[in-house]
């Protein structure tokens, strides 16, 4: 899997982060982090599968303390990079770790949050879920927050673009158990989760604070060729994604969905 990664921080950046629907995406995620994050002492921050540091860096900015951890070393080095160019290498420590084997990760002390962006928690199947939450658990300070970033069980933007593909097997794809899903033309295996159904994982140690959708009107990034082709449609869909995009039940058929939970 390690090698899977390295080689998509290769175009990540150019593939998600800086395209129209990435930013647009993450900016949605920002809004509800910094409500969260905002008006209180530095927190202590654990990021998981924090990719090339866009997160990182904007945690770290805002005045909290940053462990960032990933499994693959390029996408690390990139972190790295990004918050040398910002002067904030001492808010931000960055560690080498595989999400499914934080266990056996010796951290020095407990975290105020805990926090995965853009379907880092995907990548742990069914069957790991219980495991991971167990672990969070036990890094987490009383009162302390868990906030993913998730890719629901439906895309209605997806299944609409697989329509107009003539590809039908592919409008429901995220139902399926599994999905060898493309991150930067490597293939992952995901597993996608409702709201609900994670929710019911995290009971009873975790109680569900807020669900927000994240891409409800914007589309997935691979459809960023034809966004950039359509200048006015994309901004209504900006005007759309920030004025009505605070329902919960958009979630369950978003893009991706902003869940917060709390230790009990």
């Amino acid at each position: 899997m390690t090698e899977f990664f390295d080689i998509a921080s290769k175009t990540y950046d150019q593939d998600f982060t800086e395209t129209h629907t990435g930013r647009l995406q993450r900016d949605l995620v920002w809004k509800y982090l910094d409500q969260r994050t905002a008006k209180t002492e530095p927190l202590h921050i654990l990021e998981l599968n924090c990719g090339t540091g866009e997160d990182a860096v904007h945690l770290a900015k805002s005045g909290h303390v940053i462990t960032a951890t990933d499994i693959s070393e390029e996408m690390l080095k990139q972190a790295r990079e990004k918050a040398a160019d910002h002067g904030i290498n001492h808010k931000i420590h960055l560690d080498r770790v595989d999400i499914k084997q934080i266990d056996s990760t010796p951290f020095d002390h407990r975290f105020d949050l805990v926090f995965s962006n853009f379907g880092g928690v995907n990548c742990i199947g069914q069957d790991d879920l219980k495991k991971f939450k167990a672990n969070i658990r036990k890094l987490l300070k009383p009162n302390g927050a868990l906030i993913m970033v998730i890719m629901p069980e439906l895309c209605i933007w997806e299944s609409l673009y697989f329509l107009t593909k003539f590809r039908p097997g592919q409008v429901f794809r995220r139902k399926k158990p599994s999905v060898m899903a493309d991150v930067s033309g490597v293939k992952v295996e995901t597993w996608y989760y409702s709201p609900k159904r994670l929710s019911k994982v995290f009971k009873p140690e975790f109680s569900r604070v807020k669900v927000k959708p994240i891409g409800f009107f914007s589309p997935p990034s691979y459809m960023e060729t034809y966004i950039k082709r359509h200048p006015l449609l994309f901004k209504f869909i900006s005007f759309m994604e920030q004025r009505f995009s605070r329902f919960g039940w958009q979630s369950t058929m978003a893009d991706h969905y902003y869940i917060e939970l709390e230790v009990r």
